[in-house]
């Protein structure tokens, strides 16, 4: 009977009781949270740009029947560029940038037209801050030249090569392929006939860095 009495009493001990074995609860771990990738500058990139820019600095103008007028200002254009990306620092967070294209403007009338062509050179040094790509660095304008037509054929001018300073500021929307969206602002020296004119512009870029070796980390 006492036999008994203790068997039942074992089996009424309360949950975690030192004659309980207590249950662990399988608990599932959760995944891991990767940090989102940060653009780095890598060994070798081949460089794609684009971009635009406004002048201030009025250069021809043509003024329609209607009163409403067209102008062209000095370093206005498109322009198209390649380039290279190397000597990475600091981890990748700083670069250096070499590119040369083409760049155009042009004015057309019924009666005449006007266009403006030169070969910009850029040397920069390029910073990566989070999410943001940073530059800054000298460029020139070689052979930067304006041809006229029609009623504008007296208006042309052969420039010096054209030294000047540039800045950008990119969002960088694809880490993997260092695709910047951004802002760009050039100064340059316009120099023809013995005068001389500054010429500031603001202007929209967009750029690519195509990794051609190691990513640095």
């Amino acid at each position: 009977m006492l036999l008994l009495a203790a068997q039942a009493a074992a089996r009424q001990e309360p949950f975690g009781s030192p004659g309980v074995p207590r249950s662990t609860p399988e608990v599932e771990a959760a995944p891991a949270v990767r940090p989102p990738e940060r653009a780095r500058a890598s060994d070798h990139g081949f460089v794609l740009e684009l971009h635009s820019d406004f002048g201030f600095e009025r250069l021809v103008a043509i003024q329609y029947p209607d009163d409403t007028r067209t102008t062209m200002h000095l370093n206005d254009g498109f322009a198209f560029a390649l380039g290279w990306s190397f000597l990475p620092l600091s981890q990748g967070r700083l670069a250096t940038r070499l590119a040369a294209g083409f760049k155009l403007d042009m004015l057309r009338a019924s009666n005449g037209d006007a266009l403006f062509t030169t070969v910009p050179v850029d040397l920069m040094e390029l910073a990566y801050a989070g999410p943001f790509r940073l530059g800054a660095g000298a460029s020139v304008l070689l052979w930067p030249r304006m041809r006229g037509g029609g009623f504008l054929e007296d208006a042309r001018f052969h420039f010096d090569p054209a030294p000047g300073v540039v800045l950008d500021a990119e969002w960088i929307v694809a880490p993997r392929t260092r695709t910047g969206l951004g802002l760009r602002a050039s100064w340059y020296r316009f120099s023809w006939d013995g005068g001389s004119r500054g010429a500031p512009s603001i202007g929209l870029l967009i750029r690519t860095d195509l990794p051609v070796g190691r990513r640095v980390r």
